[in-house]
C-alpha cells in the first residue's frame, strides 16, 4: 500500500489551495440551534423516554469514524447534503474535516451558509437548476462552481454568473453502472460524444471545465470508477480540453447486511491508479461527493410495535417516514429488540416478520421482512440501524404522521 500512499500525498498537495471565493458582505451571524438531548445508549434512552412515537438516534463518534476513513482518498471531499441535511449531522461532519459540500438547491446552499458561512466550499451539482437559483448562488452566496450535462444548461449558467475565470463548470458523464442498488445515470448524464462538445463550448466561452461522473448509490463493484475514469479519460482526449475537475461523485458503499461491500481502500484504490491512468495536469483537481457511506452508520430508528396480527407486525415508522429506502426488497438493517417491560430477550426461536408502516396506505410496507424473536408484542420496540442515510431527508407528514425526536447517542 505504499505505493497507494505516494500517490495519495502527491494528490492531496496539488490539491490543498480552495477554490476563489467571491467577494461578499460581511458575514452575518451564524445559525444556532439547541443541542440534541444525549444519552449514553439507546437502551437509556428507551428507559427514560419510554417513546410512544418513533426516534432518531445520531452516533456522532460513527460519523467522524467514517470522516476519517475519508482521509484515504485525495483530493476534495464532498458531502452530498441531500442524504442527511440535519444540522447535527453538517456540524459534525465539518468538525471532523468535512468542509466542502454537494448542494443541489438554494434551499441547500442557503442551509450550509447559514451553518458555516464561506468557510465551507459549496459546488452546486445538480445538473438541472432554475435560472432564479443560479442567480443567487451565484450573486448572493458567491458559488462557483457548477455542473451541467446539456448546452442550454451550460448557457443558462454563463447567462446568469456572467462567466469570469473563477468559474469552473463540471460536465456530468453518463456511465455504466454496475452492481449499484440505484442507477442515477438513467436522468442525468451526457453520453461521451455530448460530452466532449459540452467541454469544448465550456472552453470557448473561456471558463475552466472539468468531468463529472455518479456509479449509482450503493455501488458494490469497486472497478466501477476505474472504468468510469477511463471513460473519462477518452472523453477529455476526443475533446482536446485541459480540465481543471475531475469528479468521481458518489456510490460508495455502506455496510449493509447481505450487501458485503469490498473495504473502502479498495475504491480509494480504483480512484486513485485510475486517476493516475488520465495523466491529468497537477492543478486538475480530484474530488469525490460522499453522502450514504459517511452518515449511513451513523444513525438509528427506535420505532415501537402497535399491533401484532400472526406475522404480521405494525410499528409507528415506515416508508413515508424515515424507513423510506427500506420498501426496497434488497435494502436490509440489523434490528434489535428491546421489551416494553424492560426485560431481558430469552427465547431463541426467532420468525420472519411481515413490517407495515402507520399510514392507512397499503404501500407503506417494508420490501424485506425483519426476523425478530417470535414472542414480538405490542408495546416492543425496534431498534433499527444503520439508517443515517436518506431517512430524515426522505420523511413526509402523510397521514398526520411524522419523526421529529432526534437525539444524540454518546456512549
Amino acid at each position: 500500500m505504499s505505493a497507494i500512499k505516494a500517490m495519495q500525498d502527491r494528490v492531496r498537495d496539488a490539491h490543498a489551495t480552495p477554490l476563489p471565493a467571491a467577494a461578499t458582505t460581511p458575514e452575518p451571524a451564524r445559525r444556532t440551534d439547541p443541542p440534541l438531548p444525549t444519552y449514553a445508549s439507546v437502551d437509556a434512552m428507551i428507559a427514560e423516554l419510554k417513546p410512544t412515537e418513533p426516534v432518531f438516534c445520531f452516533l456522532p463518534d460513527e460519523m467522524k469514524a467514517a470522516a476519517r476513513r475519508f482521509r484515504g482518498l485525495p483530493g476534495r471531499v464532498l458531502y452530498a447534503v441531500k442524504c442527511n441535511p440535519h444540522p447535527f449531522a453538517l456540524r459534525t461532519l465539518f468538525e471532523a474535516g468535512i468542509r466542502d459540500f454537494d448542494v443541489a438547491s438554494l434551499e441547500e446552499v442557503k442551509l450550509i451558509d447559514s451553518l458555516f458561512g464561506k468557510a465551507a466550499g459549496q459546488f452546486f451539482n445538480n445538473p438541472a437548476k432554475s435560472r432564479p437559483a443560479i442567480r443567487a448562488a451565484s450573486r448572493d452566496f458567491g458559488i462557483r462552481f457548477y455542473t451541467v450535462d446539456c448546452a442550454a444548461e451550460v448557457d443558462k449558467i454563463l447567462d446568469e454568473t456572467r462567466g469570469g475565470d473563477d468559474l469552473i463548470i463540471a460536465v456530468r458523464l453518463a456511465t455504466h453502472s454496475r452492481d449499484a442498488r440505484y442507477a442515477l445515470s438513467t436522468k442525468f448524464g451526457a453520453s461521451p460524444a455530448e460530452a466532449a462538445e459540452l467541454l469544448q463550448r465550456i472552453d470557448r466561452r473561456g471558463v475552466k471545465a472539468g468531468i463529472s461522473f455518479h456509479v449509482g448509490s450503493q455501488c458494490l463493484s469497486p472497478d466501477a470508477f476505474g472504468a468510469a475514469l477511463d471513460l473519462s479519460g477518452k472523453v477529455a482526449r476526443k475533446a482536446g480540453v485541459a480540465l481543471s475537475v475531475m469528479n468521481v461523485g458518489g456510490g460508495f458503499p455502506a455496510p449493509y447486511p447481505g450487501d458485503d461491500p469490498a473495504p473502502l481502500e479498495r475504491y480509494f484504490a480504483e480512484v486513485i491508479y485510475g486517476h493516475r491512468k488520465l495523466g491529468l495536469s497537477s492543478s486538475c483537481m480530484l474530488m469525490c461527493e460522499p453522502g450514504r457511506s459517511l452518515v449511513a452508520s451513523a444513525g438509528r430508528v427506535v420505532a415501537q410495535v402497535t399491533v401484532r396480527r400472526d406475522r404480521t407486525l405494525f410499528i409507528n415508522d415506515g416508508v413515508f417516514g424515515a424507513l423510506q429506502e427500506l420498501g426496497h426488497p434488497k435494502e436490509r438493517r440489523p434490528v434489535r429488540l428491546v421489551r416494553a417491560d424492560g426485560a431481558a430477550t430469552t427465547t431463541t426461536r426467532t420468525a420472519e416478520f411481515r413490517i407495515y408502516g402507520p399510514t392507512c396506505d397499503s404501500n407503506d410496507v417494508l420490501g424485506a421482512p425483519f426476523v425478530l424473536p417470535d414472542d414480538v408484542r405490542e408495546g416492543d420496540w425496534l431498534e433499527i440501524g444503520l439508517m443515517g442515510a436518506y431517512s430524515l431527508s426522505m420523511r413526509t407528514h402523510f397521514n398526520g404522521f411524522f419523526l421529529d425526536r432526534v437525539v444524540s447517542i454518546e456512549g
